[in-house]
């Protein structure tokens, strides 16, 4: 689908480009993390702060013809000055593919009346695409031990226009071992009607995150980073490309359902929890990564993100890293396959539940990514990159279809130029 249907699926990804204000902060410290241990492990004698441009190109592709997504990015950081430093990426996305549409498959559908003929067991599918642009630009600003970063962003799709603004702060503690965070920042969403969607005119949805956390040096070759994240978004939740199945409802064709719009609530607040441990081993020449993020929100959904990694040096050039992930979570309280009732039908003496959600990404399911990833200190000035990464994404309710899971695979390549 469009941005509300493919949105999830770029965070499942964990992408690269994600333009996520808070939440990519915590990925972006993660990153930075994971990056000054893979630039101590190579021996590159360069500083985080030092001025540098990055590509990475990264093709996300499910099996069956479903949703493909190409992702270009470009990053770069420049120290104008002893106390700024300018940091800003781009971020260029094509999406295409088959998407489930909220329907259970045809042979699941409880029906008034029977259907002759052959059924189909797999969720119907509809083809998509559309292309993302995204940006973001942050002024990191220094003084003494205090650090102040504002950040803008901006995205737009033929649907959809995001602004977000945020301003982070942290101050160094005990000689630069203990930083301290705090963030806050704000996107303003609007989504467009089109043709094919179910609402006739467009929505907004305003987002709010407040993060506090610390960043700890235990030892000089350990770092623990631990965080909190409250999240409250306000406005229209649905995603307007998604229906729902009603069991009153009479279907003409149980192959092409009808369906309803979604009705989420308009108002959800999300508590996010994290920690990640960044530990060298002398005598291995390696690094182990380890984190977890619990996750609650309004909805219902609670889940837990276990990530593990380890970065192993080979010679003075080579690093290689196998990466895994799990992610589990519960189903939201408004999901389901199909629901009780006729909206169409004021007289129908079933009622219309008041929230309601077929969209799998809500169901109780599991997730498994896994991997490697390859980096290469070509010269002084060069590092080139490469990664494979497996997904995979499983229900657990035992009622919704397999059919409607993914299953991926993701290439990366991608370069870092210092200068």
């Amino acid at each position: 689908m469009k941005q509300m249907a493919t949105r999830a699926l770029w965070h499942n990804t964990l992408g690269w480009s994600s333009p996520e204000r808070i939440s990519s902060e915590l990925r972006r410290r993660l990153a930075i993390g994971a990056l000054a241990l893979a630039l101590y492990l190579l021996q590159l004698n360069r500083s985080l702060a030092e001025d540098h441009f990055d590509y990475r190109f990264e093709a996300y592709r499910e099996e069956a013809g479903r949703i493909g997504v190409d992702t270009s990015s470009w990053l770069f950081e420049k120290k104008i000055t002893p106390w700024l430093s300018l940091q800003g990426e781009a971020v260029y996305d094509v999406i295409s593919g088959a998407t489930p549409i909220g329907a259970p498959p045809p042979a699941d559908i409880k029906a008034l009346f029977p259907q002759a003929g052959p059924l189909s067991n797999s969720v119907p599918l509809t083809f998509m695409k559309d292309k993302r642009w995204a940006g973001v630009m942050n002024a990191e600003m220094t003084f003494g031990r205090h650090h102040i970063t504002p950040q803008f962003s901006y995205s737009t799709e033929h649907d959809y226009i995001s602004w977000g603004g945020a301003l982070n702060y942290s101050i160094d503690l005990n000689q630069k071992n203990t930083s301290l965070n705090a963030g806050w920042s704000h996107d303003y969403d609007t989504i467009l009607a089109t043709p094919v969607t179910f609402i006739t005119q467009n929505q907004r949805k305003n987002t709010d995150d407040i993060l506090i956390g610390v960043d700890q040096l235990l030892s000089p070759k350990t770092v623990l980073t631990v965080n909190f994240t409250f999240r409250a978004s306000h406005g229209y939740q649905d995603d307007p490309y998604r229906g729902v199945v009603f069991d009153d409802y009479p279907q003409a064709d149980l192959n092409k359902p009808a369906l309803f719009e979604e009705h989420r609530p308009a108002f959800k607040q999300a508590y996010i929890g994290f920690i990640s441990v960044l530990q060298y081993i002398t005598p291995l020449n390696g690094g182990l990564e380890g984190s977890y993020r619990p996750y609650y929100d309004s909805f219902g959904i609670l889940s837990h993100t276990l990530a593990l990694s380890w970065h192993q040096k080979i010679g003075k050039r080579f690093l290689v890293s196998p990466v895994f992930r799990y992610y589990r979570q519960t189903a939201a309280d408004f999901y389901g396959t199909q629901f009780a009732g006729d909206p169409s039908n004021p007289f129908d003496p079933t009622p219309v539940p008041k929230y309601y959600s077929a969209d799998y990404r809500l169901s109780e399911m599991e997730t498994f990514t896994m991997g490697i990833e390859l980096s290469a200190r070509v010269t002084d000035w060069l590092t080139l990159d490469a990664a494979y990464k497996r997904y995979d994404m499983r229900g657990l309710d035992g009622v919704t279809s397999q059919s409607a899971f993914p299953k991926a695979n993701i290439f990366t390549v991608g370069l870092r130029l210092w200068f």
